[in-house]
């Protein structure tokens, strides 16, 4: 008597191995979602960051003051210029992007030094996740998560 050999899976264990990726699926998405709400107010933030160490940088070489024009768009998203007196410099346009940012007026004077009288810190948005870029009196830039007092 010969056995015969099935390959192949049973309807059971399809539905047993079906029911066990669900499970997995619904444990990770939600952690996944989070994970790439933030990853993207972070990124958003570490360009403004590099946008105003360009401009800070700039005023430094070219010895003037230096003015950065952060406006937020009406629905999302955000326009920045930076400028030597009408001379526009470098430009960064993120209308598309579904990220948040406070309006501010940047300035650095020949030192590299923030300039009396602008902003000291800019909030980026995205969901429920806010990181700020603060501007020290000596120009140094960070960015920390939260939003800006």
């Amino acid at each position: 008597m010969k056995t015969k050999k099935t390959q192949g899976l049973t309807v059971i264990e399809f539905m047993i191995a079906v029911t066990i990726l669900a499970i997995v699926a619904g444990i990770t998405i939600p952690s996944f979602t989070s994970m790439l709400r933030e990853n993207t107010a972070r990124t958003q933030a570490n360009e403004l960051l590099a946008l105003t160490s360009y401009a800070r940088t700039e005023a430094i070489k070219r010895q003037s003051n230096i003015q950065i024009a952060i406006t937020s768009q009406e629905t999302s998203g955000w326009k920045a210029q930076i400028l030597s007196g009408n001379e526009l410099l470098k430009e960064m346009d993120k209308s598309d992007s579904s990220v948040s940012v406070s309006a501010a007026n940047l300035s650095f004077d020949m030192r590299g030094r923030r300039a009396a009288g602008t902003d000291s810190c800019v909030s980026v948005s995205y969901h429920s996740y806010t990181r700020q870029l603060q501007i020290g009196l000596g120009g140094n830039l960070k960015v920390i998560s939260g939003s800006c007092p």
